[in-house]
């Protein structure tokens, strides 16, 4: 197939960001009327990883030309009935456009002139593009299946906290830990620990000032529509922008680079957009470095940057995808803790603080293990608590729970024997024991679902003490259960 390959200069000015401030691009030109503006869609076109373009009837990238030439901006209504900008300040170009699913795929894009005036003309055309009937696996990782998701700084081992800093090209995988593979420098957050912060690089800025991306709350959100919302560090939106991946391989290098993918955005986009020694410049092409359901690493370096020469290198977290945790993971099963050599279920003292997913389980005063486990004691001993009150494979290290994005649990005994099943969901919210989310499933759901101390109750509601992609503490206490009383704990784990 035919590739089109277009000048990146002007293709990275199509890609702007919405910006809130004052527009000063020159608009000059001889005044038209609605009437006179003609609009045409020449082309639309797939994406290709090497940045060229594939002609395709409907592709989410959408060549325009206005006649007789004309700066215009170009925007579509979005499904909430917002209007998003997809370019602005050319006469022509390509923009991008990716609707939400359940979106229809015809859309109407809007174009508008600015006259001398201060008055404006605005024509419209449809445009039939492919609209998802469900999430890509990494627009999931980027957005979450809920549609959209939040990134903030995540401080790394480089100068003590460091979340942007510079790097030799091509130094090999990241994979995700506090370290940066081939870091030569880099600076924190202005409230971190990192032995320089932002406010001291301004040099490397367009703003030259801090505005409030720089902080450990700032953020930006992704959504699935393909925009990007970025957030200063009291959640004020600071503008808006687009996005779009390619060339995704499952979390597996693409190429020499090592990188799983590519993220293209509108200039200043993401927090700090700045390409480090290169005044102020924006890139619009990062390489991912390393996704996964809470973490994110991008890299540029500009075109032809050789094996360990300087590159640019931005760390970001999420520990907002709570859904996607459970069902990144493969199979959830019993995780041994450090009450009683290796306890998976017990009791303890009801709101007792905080749980780290370390292997202690905060408040606790006692439990029991898994069949054949460490612990000093078994769930064989415990069959009390149990309403089948006898053992069914559901108390074996082995035995497991999958977590299904169509809100199904399924529960499997120690040797891949299905159960049974029953329905879950996450509701993101604080709980009387201070935490933020809780997660509810039909009766029996989960292993072992029973409540200590209850003759065999089992409860639909638990409050998520713990989660990340690998560990996940649950906590179930009757409502109206004082500080310190008795409560009943879970611990679980990611298994391959």
């Amino acid at each position: 197939m035919k590739k089109y390959i277009f000048v990146m200069m002007a293709a990275a000015a199509l890609f702007t960001a919405c910006d809130p401030q004052i527009d000063n691009k020159d608009w000059s030109g001889q005044t038209v009327s609605a009437d006179e503006l003609t609009v045409n869609i020449v082309n639309q076109y797939d994406l290709n990883a090497d940045g060229t373009y594939t002609k395709s009837a409907d592709g989410n990238y959408v060549e325009f030309a206005t006649s007789p030439s004309k700066v215009v901006e170009v925007y579509y209504i979005n499904s909430k009935g917002a209007e998003m900008i997809l370019s602005k300040g050319k006469p022509n170009g390509i923009f991008p456009l990716t609707p939400a699913r359940g979106s229809e795929p015809v859309q109407t894009v809007y174009f508008r002139t600015r006259e001398y005036d201060g008055s404006s003309v605005t024509v419209s055309t449809q445009v039939t593009v492919k609209v998802a009937t469900d999430l890509s696996t990494e627009m999931k990782l980027f957005c979450s299946n809920s549609g959209s998701k939040k990134w903030f700084w995540c401080p790394t081992a480089v100068e003590g906290g460091a979340v942007w800093g510079n790097g030799g090209y091509q130094a090999g995988a990241q994979d995700g830990s506090e370290n940066i593979n081939g870091a030569w420098w880099g600076c924190g957050v202005e409230d971190g620990t990192a032995t320089g912060s932002f406010s001291s690089q301004l040099q490397h800025s367009a703003a030259g000032k801090i505005t409030g991306e720089e902080y450990s709350t700032s953020y930006m959100q992704f959504n699935e529509d393909g925009t990007v919302d970025k957030f200063d560090k009291d959640g004020n939106k600071l503008g808006t922008g687009s996005f779009s991946i390619d060339d995704y391989n499952n979390g597996e290098p693409i190429d020499a680079n090592l990188n799983v993918a590519y993220l293209n955005t509108s200039e200043g986009a993401i927090l700090w957009p700045y390409a480090i020694n290169k005044d102020g410049f924006q890139p619009t092409r990062f390489e991912v470095a390393h996704l996964s359901v809470d973490r994110m690493v991008l890299i540029y370096a500009a075109p032809g940057t050789g094996s360990w020469s300087e590159c640019t290198w931005w760390s970001f977290s999420s520990n907002d995808d709570l859904a996607g945790y459970l069902t990144t993971s493969p199979k959830w099963g019993w995780a041994p803790t450090a009450v009683e050599g290796g306890a998976v279920w017990g009791n303890a003292g009801y709101q007792a603080g905080p749980q780290d997913g370390s292997g202690a389980i905060n408040g606790a005063w006692w439990g029991c293990g898994v069949e054949g486990g460490t612990a000093t004691g078994s769930f064989s001993s415990q069959l009390q608590h149990s309403a089948a009150g006898k053992i069914t494979g559901e108390e074996y290290e082995s035995s497991f729970m999958t977590f299904g994005e169509d809100g199904i649990i399924a529960k499997f005994d120690k040797d891949g024997n299905k159960l049974g099943e029953g329905s879950w969901s996450i509701e993101k919210g604080a709980t009387p024991g201070g935490f933020n989310a809780t997660l509810k499933t039909t009766e029996g759901a989960i292993l072992w679902p029973y409540a200590i101390n209850k003759q065999g109750f089992q409860p639909t509601a638990f409050e998520i003490g713990y989660i990340s992609k690998d560990k996940m503490i649950l906590i179930y206490a009757p409502e109206g259960t004082g500080g310190w009383s008795e409560c009943t704990w879970w611990s679980f784990g990611a298994k391959k």
